[in-house]
């Protein structure tokens, strides 16, 4: 079996989880060794296999530059860690299939021009993984995305909260064009889902049986202000809430969804959680805790891992919608997983 050097990418919607990526394929590029990197190997590929080479957008701020100026174009708001050198990728104008919020309609400005024709520019740049990190609710773009990849022979990543990895229909499409689909919403490394599951395990390992729980998230950033939408609101929160239910072989009460957008926090995010418990002789614990994360880099391993984990299945013939890919990086994966059991059967496969 021969493998690409490269693993080429494109990136749509250029937006704060795209600025964080971005910098970090350059920083660990260049020494892999340093702090913050939680795989260095995903099959035979590092982050320096990473090669973007195509990014779309339909902002009228960032459509015609460079992705190095776009990545810290408002309304984005993520830390800039690293100067970022020209990169010689224009941003193209995308597409935009729904209407979209008033929230998102306030964040920036619609580019009037045509979009590209992106099956053929996709196809001639070589992509290998089309990566989806635009807006969530914005569910017939993020379906006719996926369509785009499949014409053009590309591997999907579906950020977002929009059911494609899951649809057992558009997965077999995929499997059928010998594709591999990832998704969908994706799951930080260690934000509020991830943390909030992890607790539960644990608690439950120790022998403490949950009886509630719950997390409010607040936050800065587009997709946080998105999120004041409530149908946006009510469809994050039911994904969250389905997620960290499969964490007990039981049922509990649990609610998990995003609360209020703060403009000043920017791209960082606080997460509160309480939860209640019963131990020996039926008595009671209970705490409350918060956790503080920074939302772009937190996505920054996940989709790292993601990406090259992609290749390796498309290379070793794993098409469609890999559970072990989408249940280590996803909220909502075609078959709900636990976190551990998850974890443990993406590093099996795919960590060297």
């Amino acid at each position: 079996m021969v493998m690409s050097s490269k693993i080429r990418v494109a990136l749509i919607g250029i937006g704060n989880c795209a600025c964080s990526l971005v910098q970090g394929i350059i920083y660990y590029s260049e020494n892999d060794s340093k702090n913050g990197l939680w795989h260095k190997s995903i099959g035979n590929y590092r982050v320096s296999d990473i090669e973007i080479v195509e990014a779309f957008d339909i902002d009228a701020n960032k459509i015609g530059l460079d992705l190095s100026e776009a990545i810290f174009s408002k309304p984005n708001v993520a830390k800039k860690y690293l100067d970022v050198k020209p990169l010689n990728v224009k941003v193209r104008r995308g597409f935009l299939c729904d209407e979209l919020s008033t929230y998102l309609k306030n964040s920036f400005k619609i580019d009037d021009s045509e979009p590209c024709d992106m099956v053929s520019v996709l196809k001639d740049s070589k992509v290998d993984v089309l990566v989806n990190l635009i807006s969530s609710g914005l569910d017939k773009t993020s379906k006719f995305y996926a369509e785009v990849a499949i014409k053009a022979g590309c591997c999907f990543i579906n950020a977002t909260p929009s059911l494609i990895a899951s649809d057992p229909n558009m997965a077999k499409i995929f499997e059928k064009r010998n594709l591999v689909v990832a998704g969908d919403d994706l799951m930080s490394q260690f934000g509020g889902t991830a943390f909030h599951k992890g607790i539960l395990d644990f608690m439950h390992s120790r022998g403490i049986r949950i009886v509630k729980s719950y997390q409010l998230d607040v936050g800065g950033g587009v997709e946080t202000y998105n999120t004041l939408n409530e149908d946006v609101k009510f469809m994050k929160r039911t994904m969250k809430t389905r997620a960290i239910s499969v964490e007990l072989p039981y049922e509990f009460e649990t609610v998990a969804g995003t609360t209020d957008y703060v403009d000043y926090m920017q791209n960082e995010r606080t997460s509160y959680y309480w939860i209640e418990g019963e131990g020996f002789l039926g008595s009671s614990v209970k705490f409350d805790i918060y956790l503080r994360t920074s939302d772009g880099p937190n996505a920054g391993n996940i989709l790292l891992d993601v990406i090259r984990a992609l290749k390796v299945a498309k290379d070793e013939g794993n098409f469609g919608a890999p559970l072990d890919i989408c249940g280590y990086g996803f909220k909502h994966p075609p078959n709900m997983v636990k976190l551990r059991d998850a974890y443990q059967n993406f590093v099996s496969k795919y960590v060297k």
